[in-house]
């Protein structure tokens, strides 16, 4: 063997080797387990699932202000007197020791409280809101555990296709060295082929990286590095355009099911209940006020003397002046509020964009799939005769490189825009607000069976 060969060799052993240091994993991993571990894994999730458990304590804050409140102090100590009292001997001191004991117990009830009520409104808005919150991350979990399988998919896909690159890139090399030995070719064919070689060699190498990392984000949301996926099998897939077949309908639909139109409505009742709370805040509040009073030896002129007071009242306050602090606090709710309202539109619109981009993407990957789909097979094809030609002299070592790499960049767009399909089509639905776990089972049925 040459030392032209033995370096090619080598190289081919290098890339190899790379192929074969990814970390080994048992564990098969389809689209539908990978969710189901992303739901218990996932910190987005999880961190969201605790933001709503801390938004549901707002109701139960807001209707503690319609209970009653029970305080009680207790007070005991020693207490000593001075005392000084005119004799007609002169000034006569005495000092005095005594134990001394207090206890209250009060109840107060409120009866009217304007701003109490407007709290509590405001509270129901917040769990309202933060339950849209919720369903948005969760059903965003379908999306982004999604993603992340196609993405590992394609890497795969590419990888497989690197592979194939490189073996034919090896094999048109040896075949024009032979060429070139029977004096058939040119130096300048071998250099041609030997550029394309090393070029498949180092993209291959790129290539290892980017499945090694596109597998560790699938990780980084399931808590599961597996490197036995479920491939895709395009015969199972079912190409069909958006249901309802109309843009406006799927726009219709988002204005009254997306999540976060949702959250921006609940926002806007949010700041109507903060500016009713801050102007319930000039009225008058009525309290009923119950009180139980004992005392022994609670003063000096009460020493060893005991009391006992129940009283019952009805207390109301009054605010009067605050030096303009409630107008101001009105002002900037009712700020407040105008924000919450353009933040509406704004939202409506974001989502009205979205619809159509991802309406027209599941149009445009059909079309483009099937594209693709006839460009492998006529590049498949034309590499065939290119490769014939080659070989009786009538086409060039420059004409099959371009041919292998017209057929290899065909398939790779082919299996990006099927990837593409899946992702705008939940997207889709995920902006219109109809995205269900049940899709991920759908999609997880255009899978092959992973094997262990």
């Amino acid at each position: 063997m040459s030392e032209f060969d033995m370096k090619l060799l080598a190289s081919l052993m290098l890339v190899a080797g790379l192929f074969l240091t990814l970390p080994l994993y048992a564990e098969p991993l389809n689209l539908s387990s990978a969710y189901q571990k992303a739901v218990e894994y996932d910190a987005q999730i999880r961190a969201a699932k605790a933001d709503h458990s801390t938004s549901k304590e707002e109701i139960a804050k807001a209707r503690a202000e319609f209970r009653p409140r029970v305080n009680m102090s207790a007070l005991k100590g020693r207490d000593e007197t001075k005392s000084i009292q005119p004799t007609q001997y002169g000034p006569y001191y005495q000092n005095q020791f005594y134990n001394s004991r207090t206890y209250d117990l009060s109840v107060r009830q409120p009866l009217f409280n304007m701003s109490s009520y407007a709290d509590y409104r405001q509270a129901k808005a917040v769990v309202a809101k933060s339950d849209a919150m919720l369903q948005k991350e969760q059903f965003g979990l379908i999306v982004r555990i999604t993603e992340a399988y196609c993405n590992a998919l394609f890497s795969e896909d590419n990888l497989d296709f690197s592979r194939v690159h490189i073996k034919a890139s090896l094999e048109q090399l040896q075949q024009t060295k032979r060429r070139y030995e029977k004096g058939l070719g040119t130096i300048t064919e071998i250099n041609e082929a030997q550029a394309d070689y090393e070029f498949a060699l180092a993209e291959g190498v790129d290539i290892v990286n980017g499945l090694d990392f596109s597998r560790r984000e699938l990780s980084r949301l399931t808590g599961v590095y597996s490197e036995q996926l479920s491939k895709l099998v395009p015969e199972k897939m079912v190409l069909a355009r958006p249901e309802p077949d109309n843009v406006d309908s799927w726009i219709e639909l988002a204005h009254s099911d997306n999540r976060d139109v949702a959250a921006a409505k609940q926002e806007i009742q949010i700041a109507k209940s903060e500016v009713e709370k801050q102007r319930a805040s000039r009225y008058p509040t009525i309290d009923l006020v119950l009180d139980r009073n004992y005392s022994e030896s609670g003063t000096n002129y009460t020493i060893n003397q005991t009391y006992g007071t129940n009283s019952i009242s009805l207390q109301m306050n009054v605010p009067i002046y605050s030096g303009g602090y409630v107008s101001a606090s009105v002002r900037q709710a009712q700020a407040k509020r105008l924000k919450a309202q353009e933040q509406l539109s704004w939202q409506e619109r974001s989502v009205e964009s979205d619809i159509r981009k991802y309406y027209n993407g599941v149009i445009t990957a059909i079309a483009q799939i099937k594209a693709y789909d006839q460009a492998v097979k006529s590049h498949d094809i034309a590499l065939t005769g290119t490769k014939k030609g080659f070989e009786m002299g009538q086409r060039s070592n420059v004409d099959v490189l371009n041919a292998q790499q017209k057929l290899i960049e065909s398939k790779r767009n082919l299996s990006k825009a099927r990837y593409q399909y899946i992702l705008n089509l939940l997207q889709l639905k995920d902006s219109a607000g109809a995205l269900s776990a049940s899709d991920v089972d759908e999609v997880n049925g255009w899978l092959s069976i992973a094997q262990k």
